[in-house]
């Protein structure tokens, strides 16, 4: 009897390891989803402004000029709630990340021919994301979702 409890009790604490990791994989992917929609309606807001200000030139210069150190100008002008860049997104805050360590988001717009695309410091672009383990990599994090301090 005894051993057959302790039989179910490492077979319930193995599964509970397992749903623990993918659930720590799960939060580190819906920062993707996160990001994106950051993405998204940080273009939005680039589109809206440009077209109210003819008189700019929009470029992948200008643009990342215009969120990098005019962000402001956006919000004040309404095309954006709260500033966009640099945050924490999503779930995050939720891993076994130090709080001096979590990843930010870093969006750039980058030039592609003759547009832009906005890129995200740790996500990538939305028709190119950042491969998970890359992801992973780059948040200090194992392929549990485990925070594995840099050396």
């Amino acid at each position: 009897m005894r051993r057959l409890f302790v039989v179910l009790l490492l077979l319930a604490l193995a599964g509970s390891m397992i749903i623990l990791k993918q659930m720590r994989i799960g939060r580190v992917e819906a920062t993707y989803k996160s990001c994106f929609a950051s993405q998204s309606v940080l273009e939005g807001a680039i589109e809206m402004y440009f077209d109210d200000h003819k008189e700019l030139e929009k470029n992948a210069d200008s643009v990342n000029e215009l969120i990098n150190t005019r962000m402001d100008e956006l919000i004040q002008g309404k095309y954006l709630r709260e500033g966009l860049q640099d945050q924490v997104q999503g779930y995050f805050h939720e891993l076994p990340i130090p709080k001096d360590a979590l990843p930010v988001c870093h969006i750039t717009a980058v030039a592609s021919g003759t547009d832009y695309t906005l890129e995200c410091s740790l996500h990538g672009r939305i028709d190119s994301p950042r491969p998970l383990a890359d992801l992973l990599k780059i948040a200090n994090l194992d392929s549990s979702g485990n925070y594995a301090a840099p050396r």
